[in-house]
């Protein structure tokens, strides 16, 4: 009796639309797997079937398949979906780029088998893929294994964003309370962000449990430098140092790890103790010599091992095998500019101690080869009916030659600047055709900043070039999101934000920041323009490099245009509409702030709550410097806007002190209370409120302040990158804003990145 095949009733079953695409990849997956069971089995591509020579003209990858059999696979692939879905299985579409066959079955079904897979997924994925794999991880059903938390938690980590991997860790924690690798994960995060003390208990504890392998002292040793530096106490600052030495070389000794021991040889010889230095740079490089002769590691691995010989080799004076080690390394890292940075901070530690001349230390910082940061700004082309020409447009490639000349000349491998059609747009192509790293600054919507600042020139191909760079833009960050049009405090807010990124970014790699124009030397055409940008760099003693624009058209006679070289006459576009009577425009700081812990008061609480806590709030307002132009209160928040950023810095960091700083039980409060910090700077409405006549600020960079306040931990103050930005541009005195990630906004309103906020070592 011949077999009849089971088959379900597939024909009423439809696909989802938002599952079209896995019907591909499962198509493209289904051929692979027959053809590497082919190939294993000694197949090869012919021109047709031969079964006798094993020979298969489908042997090819997927995409040169014919596409009647690309069908073939399409309707297996097909008829396995319907098949889930009609025996009650539910598969849902990762909102965004699809991960891997395997990632996607763990997503639906939190397949074990998927695991591994993921793991070795993960560092094909950017910022934003790895946060939407995040949240469809978060809305599943779930648990997922722990590995999942650890892997998706050191992958965004390595992506320099520890506040999402505090959250990923968090989760996990509360699966798996006691895992170890978890919680070695949350004292990493915490450290990278800024929260160094919390991290210090964390990891004590898991040293009372006997926890002592090699993370963990690693890391306990790395909480014990970072209070080292910060220290203001020259014997606390000592003391600190005392501590990372001892417990890195605990853990050298307990675990053999060369990256703890070169930690400990290079904190000994900083301390002066050169003997215990020289014995253990002398046992880290001989593990170091095996390891390269075993050829173990990969890429990575590989430079961390010729730094480390580098820095063994210059704890012992050895200045020519240092720079061979560094060198070789530094060819290695391959554009990796963070673990320059960390492994030149630490030869710098080194440079404190050692009696080296400049040209010496010169010569190992030149093994370090971390580009330098390229601020900019220039003149857009002339709008057709410009009366004295300034830039026309045939003047561009000219300009372009310049800049691309002076950007070889500075080694230039990252560049700021916005992204009007003329100089802007010249500057970021120049900038991409040396492979380098572009981050925009527009002022405000695209779509009208591209009426007013790029689709200048009829018949010109700007508005393509401008969508160019900004796909292969870094980032691009819009100064004032909710404004669909510009005046001149919008465009030096937005020139203020370009520059103080600027600074930030050269800070973050500890690299040189250039500042470079294309300018006429005049006045400009108003405030918030090149000149206005000039000024300001030599207000604070910055001289930029200058393409002098005036020179090219005295020597370049025109092409295309009239006897004065002008344009035919098109009206400009339209002027910006003005601020209205009654207000004013003004760039201004914000605090938000709220209490921790305030569920906890009981009613009987609440006189004292306001009597103390509220209390010692407003007489911090009367005696501190910083005063708030306007402040407010409702319930347990507070808002505050200041007239600069250094005010609204300096009053955050005495409020936090005010309130870590209280034993609050002895006021009769709950211990827990504390504060959320979080400032933001942008241009606001200044007017007189109708109702009581009481001056007000109004504008969408307030809602950015205050959405800020419930992401930041308690006792933290936390500020926004524009906030961190002005205070860089203003070289501002008595604290400092270290980035700590990026982090989504309640209400799905966007991932930001967030500085830490802390007082200056002076």
């Amino acid at each position: 009796m011949p077999y009849e095949p089971k088959s379900l009733d597939l024909t009423r079953v439809e696909i989802p639309p938002d599952l079209t695409n896995l019907v591909e990849q499962l198509s493209e997956i289904t051929h692979d797997n027959w053809l590497k069971q082919r190939l294993a089995d000694g197949w090869r591509h012919g021109q047709s079937r031969n079964d006798l020579l094993k020979e298969h003209p489908c042997i090819v990858p997927y995409d040169d398949l014919p596409e009647s059999e690309k069908e073939y696979d399409r309707k297996i692939s097909m008829g396995v979906i319907q098949a889930m879905l009609a025996l009650g299985y539910r598969v849902e579409s990762p909102s965004g780029p699809a991960l891997a066959g395997p990632a996607c079955a763990l997503l639906a079904y939190g397949d074990a088998a998927a695991v591994e897979q993921l793991g070795a997924d993960l560092h094909h994925l950017d910022l934003a893929k790895s946060l939407e794999l995040w949240q469809t991880l978060k809305s599943s059903s779930g648990p997922f294994p722990t590995k999942i938390y650890q892997d998706l938690a050191q992958h965004v980590m390595r992506l320099g964003e520890p506040l999402l991997a505090y959250d990923i860790v968090a989760e996990g924690l509360k699966l798996w309370p006691t895992e170890t690798r978890l919680r070695q994960l949350m004292a990493l995060a915490l450290l990278r962000s800024g929260a160094v003390q919390q991290a210090l208990e964390l990891l004590q504890k898991l040293v009372k449990e006997d926890k002592r392998d090699e993370e963990t002292l690693g890391l306990l040793a790395r909480a014990h430098k970072d209070f080292a530096n910060r220290a203001t106490d020259p014997e606390e600052a000592t003391k600190q140092w005392g501590l990372a030495y001892e417990t890195y070389a605990s853990a050298y000794e307990r675990t053999g790890g060369y990256w703890s021991g070169i930690n400990a040889a290079t904190i000994a010889r900083y301390l002066n103790d050169k003997e215990q230095a020289l014995v253990l740079a002398n046992r880290v490089t001989e593990q170091c010599l095996q390891e390269l002769t075993r050829g173990n590691g990969d890429s990575g691995e590989l430079y961390w091992l010729q730094a480390t010989l580098g820095e063994a080799a210059l704890v012992r004076g050895e200045l020519s095998a240092a720079i061979k080690w560094y060198t070789e390394a530094g060819r290695e890292a391959a554009g990796r500019y963070g673990d320059l940075a960390s492994t030149r901070r630490n030869a710098r530690l080194l440079f404190k101690v050692m009696d080296l001349d400049p040209d010496q230390k010169q010569q190992i910082e030149s093994c370090f080869q971390i580009p330098r940061v390229v601020v900019f700004a220039g003149h857009m082309v002339d709008q057709p009916g410009r009366a004295a020409p300034r830039f026309p447009d045939y003047l561009a490639p000219q300009v372009y030659e310049q800049i691309a000349a002076i950007l070889e000349r500075l080694d230039a491998g990252i560049g700021a600047a916005s992204a009007a059609c003329g100089s802007d747009i010249l500057f970021l192509e120049a900038m991409l055709k040396r492979e380098g790293e572009i981050n925009i600054i527009l002022p405000f919507l695209k779509e009208e900043f591209i009426k007013t600042s790029v689709d200048l020139v009829p018949g010109s191909d700007w508005g393509v070039r401008f969508e160019a760079v900004l796909d292969q833009a870094a980032q691009v960050v819009v100064a004032s999101e909710n404004r669909a049009s510009g005046n001149a405090m919008v465009y030096e807010y937005a020139n203020l934000l370009l520059d103080g990124l600027a600074i930030l970014r050269a800070k973050m790699l500890d690299t040189e920041l250039i500042p470079l124009v294309v300018w006429d030397g005049g006045e400009g055409d108003g405030p918030g323009g090149t000149s206005s940008l000039i000024q300001h760099w030599r207000s604070h003693g910055v001289e930029p490099e200058i393409i002098d624009i005036t020179r090219m058209l005295a020597e370049t006679p025109p092409r295309g245009a009239g006897a004065d070289g002008a344009s035919a006459v098109v009206p400009p576009a339209s002027p910006a509409a003005p601020v209205r009577r009654g207000f004013t425009e003004e760039i201004r700081a914000m605090l938000f702030a709220d209490v921790v812990g305030s569920s906890k008061i009981m009613e009987e609480q609440v006189p004292n709550f306001v009597e103390h806590f509220m209390g010692a709030i407003n007489e911090l307002v009367a005696k501190s410097d910083a005063k708030p132009l306007m402040k407010n209160t409702w319930g347990d928040a507070l808002y505050s806007v200041f007239a600069s950023v250094q005010d609204g810095g300096i009053f955050a960091l005495q409020l936090r002190d005010l309130v870590c700083d209280t034993d609050w039980r002895t006021k009769g409060l709950p211990k827990e209370l504390n504060l959320r910090i979080s400032l933001h700077a942008g241009p606001v409405y200044c007017y007189k409120e109708p109702v009581f006549k009481e001056l007000e600020y109004a504008g969408s960079h307030i809602v950015r302040a205050a959405r800020i306040e419930p992401i930041t931990p308690p006792g933290q103050v936390y500020a926004s990158q524009q906030f961190a930005a002005l205070a860089s541009t203003q070289r501002v005195q008595g604290f400092t804003c270290e980035y700590v990630g990026r982090i989504p906004l309640p209400k799905h309103a966007g991932i930001i990145p967030l500085y830490l906020v802390r007082r200056a070592n002076p």
